[in-house]
């Protein structure tokens, strides 16, 4: 999701604060590049927004390398070490222009809430190619859900290479989404399949 970092360092913003360092010089490059491109990422979706605000960050990154590693260890190879220095420069962007900040939570909480997924598992009882591919789930209590594919998940390659088929067992993450029906002539909400796998 857009900016997903960003909202997390907002719950470790009472944590104590790290020494002036190296991590402020980041913090300071990366919220003077997201400025400088504020206008060309303001309307960009979340994948593309991650994207932008990551070559801010990597370009950051090349300069201090040396410093950095000094202070991490091995950013690009060691376990959790690239998500950890990720956090600690949100953090520190919170501190160096909080309104930027500020402005990129605001703007994506109504994101987040409409994105938030729900969980189904059930038996799959049919699988449809239509104008999207539909899968028509029954859950334990008999009740049936249609679910559609509409991008790339998690485990779309299971619907696409027909892995999974009629009476499998399956859990499904989606969220719903209003979409005008054509046939009704009026907007419904469809359940848009997030990730998929057999179980």
């Amino acid at each position: 999701m857009k900016k997903t970092i960003l909202v997390f360092v907002f719950s470790i913003f009472f944590l104590n604060a790290y020494s002036q360092d190296v991590l402020e010089t980041v913090a300071k490059e990366v919220c003077s590049c997201v400025t400088a491109k504020s206008e060309q990422m303001k309307n960009l979706p979340a994948e593309k927004f991650q994207m932008e605000l990551g070559l801010c960050i990597v370009s950051s990154y090349s300069s201090h390398e040396k410093d950095l590693t000094a202070k991490y260890g091995d950013v690009l190879g060691g376990e959790g070490v690239m998500e950890k220095l990720g956090r600690d420069i949100g953090f520190k962007m919170v501190t160096v222009c909080p309104d930027i900040m500020m402005s990129m939570v605001d703007d994506d909480i109504p994101e987040l809430e409409e994105a938030k997924a729900s969980e189904l598992q059930g038996q799959v009882v049919e699988i449809k190619s239509e104008q999207f591919l539909n899968v028509v789930i029954k859950d334990a209590s008999g009740r049936t859900h249609s679910l559609i594919m509409l991008t790339f998940f998690e485990g779309a390659n299971l619907l696409i290479e027909s892995k999974i088929k009629k009476n499998d067992k399956v859990s499904v993450e989606y969220w719903e989404q209003e979409f005008y029906d054509v046939k009704a002539k009026d907007f419904r909400y469809y359940k848009v399949v997030q990730s998929i796998k057999k179980i």
